[in-house]
C-alpha cells in the first residue's frame, strides 16, 4: 500500500507532528511505501492567484478554475503543486493531520486545497462524489484540539467538532475518497505542570497507543456515508426518499433544531 501523509503544523515537535510520524511507522512497519509532506516546512504558498499561471488564458480577468485546467492540459501547473498531485494519484491512502484551529483546519491547508485540487484534473463536472478522481482511495482526517472532549460534544459549549470538520471531510469526498472517520483528540495543551501534566501525558500515551492499533487494522476503520448521486432529483435536491446522513444534507431544513 502506499500512504500519503500531509501535516499541517507550524511546530515540528508537536503533538500532532508525533502523531504523523508514529502512523508513518506504523505503516513502514507492515511494508507499506510512505511519503510524509509538511506543508510548513515546504513553506507551501496557500494563496491561489495568477502569478501562478504564466500561460494565462485570459490576461485581463483571472478566473482560477480556467486556468487550473488550462495550465492542466499544458502540463505547466507550479512544480509544488504537481509534485503532491502526482503524490496524491500515486497513493492508496491519504491522512492528514492537523489542530484544530477557530473551529476548523489551518489557513495552509485550506489552501493547499484550493490550489492542489485543479479543475479538469483532480476533478470536473462528471469526475466528483463517488465518481471522483480518487475513487478506490481512502482518507483518514487526525485533529488535534486543545478543548476537552466534553466541550466538543453535540452539546458542548464549543459546539460539535465533528460536524464542524464537514468542510474538509465533504471536499475529500468530492474528489472521490472513501472517507474514514476521523480520528480526533483533546485536551492537547501546553503550559501544565505538575499532576495536570501527568494526568494529560497519560491520557496522550492511551491515544497514541490506540491510535497506533487501529492504524494497524486500518480496513476495520469506520467509513463515513454519503448519499450517492442517484438519491437525488434532477434540480439536484434530495429524494424524499433518499436517506439522510449529515445535517447538511437532509430533508427538513429546520430539523436540526427540533433535534
Amino acid at each position: 500500500m502506499n500512504v500519503l501523509i500531509i501535516t499541517a503544523h507550524p511546530e515540528a515537535d508537536s503533538f500532532n507532528s508525533y502523531l504523523a510520524a508514529k502512523a508513518a511507522r506504523v505503516f513502514e512497519k507492515q511494508g507499506s511505501v510512505v511519503n510524509s509532506v509538511n506543508l510548513y516546512s515546504e513553506n507551501f504558498e496557500p494563496v491561489e492567484g495568477k502569478i501562478f499561471y504564466p500561460d494565462r488564458q485570459d490576461s485581463v480577468r483571472f478566473d482560477a478554475l480556467r486556468e487550473q485546467r488550462h495550465h492542466w492540459e499544458k502540463k505547466i501547473l507550479p512544480d509544488d503543486v504537481s509534485r503532491h498531485i502526482q503524490l496524491l494519484i500515486n497513493s492508496d491512502l491519504l491522512l492528514l493531520h492537523f489542530p484544530f484551529w477557530w473551529f476548523g483546519m489551518p489557513a495552509i491547508l485550506k489552501g493547499w486545497m484550493d490550489r492542489v485540487f485543479v479543475y479538469g484534473g483532480i476533478y470536473d463536472s462528471r469526475q466528483r462524489h463517488e465518481n471522483g478522481v480518487m475513487k478506490g482511495k481512502r482518507a483518514l482526517l487526525s485533529v488535534t484540539a486543545g478543548a476537552p472532549e466534553n466541550a466538543c460534544g453535540y452539546n458542548g459549549r464549543h459546539g460539535d467538532m465533528r460536524l464542524m470538520l464537514w468542510s474538509p471531510i465533504h471536499a475529500l469526498h468530492y474528489i472521490g475518497y472513501s472517507m474514514l472517520e476521523p480520528y480526533l483528540i483533546h485536551g492537547v495543551r501546553g503550559g501544565l505542570d505538575g499532576i495536570a501534566k501527568k494526568e494529560q501525558q497519560k491520557l496522550l500515551d492511551e491515544k497514541v497507543e490506540d491510535f497506533e492499533n487501529r492504524l494497524t487494522n486500518i480496513h476495520e476503520w469506520p467509513i463515513i456515508p454519503f448519499n450517492r448521486e442517484d438519491d437525488f432529483n434532477e434540480d439536484k435536491t434530495l429524494k424524499p426518499e433518499a436517506p439522510e446522513y449529515s445535517p447538511f444534507v437532509r430533508h427538513d431544513p429546520d430539523g436540526w433544531k427540533k433535534s
